[in-house]
């Protein structure tokens, strides 16, 4: 055991000073562990490199969801290992609610406030509390969410009511799509759409923390919102049809000193960032396009990370991940 701590002496354990009882003592051992671990640092032998795997064109998958557009961009080892090797992360024994968790949650809630109650005034907050006192949560984490996503409710409910005023009325919720593009056949599932005052769509995503940047949107690295708004123009959810217009994230985080909840659009406003609201699916479309040609109709090789700030870390461990980055280009 270390007999130093840093600057301080250590003390034993328990354990130890009871082994050291029975047996009489533990000899010092002959092997030099200080070699072993210099040995060690040196890393002889074979390294592992980042992996990338190459299947045949016609073994790959010939669907994608639009969620699984921006994973396959920004980590193609991940997709190859969910989608081709069929391997999941299993969540831990134990695991408290994540932030996955609660994007579930909230989804629902405001899934079941359109389906079920018609986006009626007054009717969120109740759908609200109702589920988080059926979710089984640890009073604690309960105490600590239900007041944020209270107060993104009722931002939420006024922001619909100030729509109504206006004449934007929200017309679907959780509503599945799908269609064949790009030699592909893709499905999406959009969180609401709303019809405007003059007949076109409103297209809304929402999110449990902050929404993409708008940067990163216009770099092609946030497709749901565009490719759910192409999937409206097509007629591929039922029911709706027209224009899609504007894009929205509706968020249940922070903004500034206001409270929960805020809206934010890639497509309005000002910023060298914001992209233009009518190239705005045709721009996503594109990118899905390239996307697909390159590693699903295409060959190229399901490099891992290649985009690490934007990717995940389910099969950071299958891919070897701490073994190879920084060695890398």
């Amino acid at each position: 055991r270390a007999k130093r701590d840093t600057s301080a002496p250590t003390v034993a354990s328990r354990f130890w000073l009871r082994l050291e009882t029975l047996t009489g003592g533990f000899e010092r051992p002959e092997t030099r562990f200080d070699l072993l671990a210099r040995a060690l640092d040196k890393g002889e032998g074979d390294r592992a490199e980042r992996p990338a795997p190459c299947p045949p064109v016609d073994e790959r998958p010939r669907a994608i969801s639009v969620t699984e557009v921006d994973g396959l961009k920004a980590d193609p080892y991940a997709f190859y290992a969910r989608k081709m090797l069929r391997l999941s992360a299993l969540d831990a024994p134990g695991e408290e609610p994540d932030a996955r968790w609660r994007g579930t949650f909230l989804h629902q809630v405001l899934g079941d406030w359109g389906n079920a109650d018609a986006f009626g005034q007054g009717k969120l907050l109740p759908r609200l509390i109702k589920a988080f006192d059926e979710s089984g949560l640890h009073p604690v984490v309960r105490a600590l969410w239900l007041p944020r996503f209270e107060e993104a409710a009722a931002f939420f409910e006024s922001q619909v009511a100030e729509g109504r005023t206006e004449g934007r009325v929200p017309i679907k919720a959780e509503v599945k799509g799908t269609t064949e593009a790009a030699g592909v056949k893709l499905t999406g599932q959009v969180d609401r759409i709303d019809r405007l005052p003059d007949g076109r769509l409103a297209i809304i995503d929402y999110k449990t923390g902050a929404p993409p940047s708008d940067k990163q949107v216009k770099e092609g690295f946030a497709l749901q919102l565009g490719l759910n708004g192409f999937l409206a123009e097509i007629g591929a959810f039922e029911g709706v049809t027209g224009e899609a217009a504007a894009f929205e994230y509706w968020s249940q985080a922070r903004d500034g000193e206001r409270g929960y909840g805020k809206v934010k659009s890639p497509t309005s406003g000002r910023g060298k960032n914001k992209s233009i609201p009518e190239e705005f699916v045709g721009d996503t479309f594109h990118a899905f396009e390239q996307a697909v040609e390159h590693w699903l109709t295409g060959d190229a090789p399901f490099e891992a990370k290649l985009h690490p700030d934007l990717a995940y870390h389910e099969y950071d461990q299958l891919m070897r991940y701490d073994e190879w980055r920084g060695r890398s280009g």
